[in-house]
């Protein structure tokens, strides 16, 4: 019978307001757990955009071709052996003009290196 009169002494507002505070704290949580979830799949998509950017077509017979190896160890003389230099341009021709052949796209950057360089 004592336990009972704890329980009963305590006000009505009191245990009201916690489960009501209660009811607050776990909605906060569950907000937040989606909002991370949100966040996490927004930052997955941003990535993937970005990861999945085309970086040209390059096919097997870009490193085999014998042509190929002539026309690569020209450009990389013209560019003093600066490799990122010369994957950069043979990249932005790719762009520009798609659907050439590997040797069109070598002749072309070794054409307008020499080409500038007449200037």
């Amino acid at each position: 019978m004592v336990e009972l009169n704890i329980y009963l002494s305590i006000p009505m507002e009191i245990i009201f307001s916690l489960l009501l505070n209660l009811l607050i704290i776990y909605y906060c949580i569950v907000a937040f757990i989606e909002l991370t979830k949100y966040v996490y799949c927004e930052w997955q998509a941003f990535i993937s955009k970005f990861a999945k950017q085309p970086q040209g077509r390059m096919s097997h017979s870009y490193r085999t071709d014998p042509r190929n190896r002539y026309l690569q160890g020209d450009l990389l003389i013209l560019v003093k052996g600066d490799v990122a230099t010369a994957k950069r341009l043979l990249a932005q021709q790719r762009r520009k003009n798609p659907g050439k052949s590997d040797n069109w796209y070598l002749e072309k950057v070794i054409y307008d290196l020499e080409r500038d360089r007449r200037r």
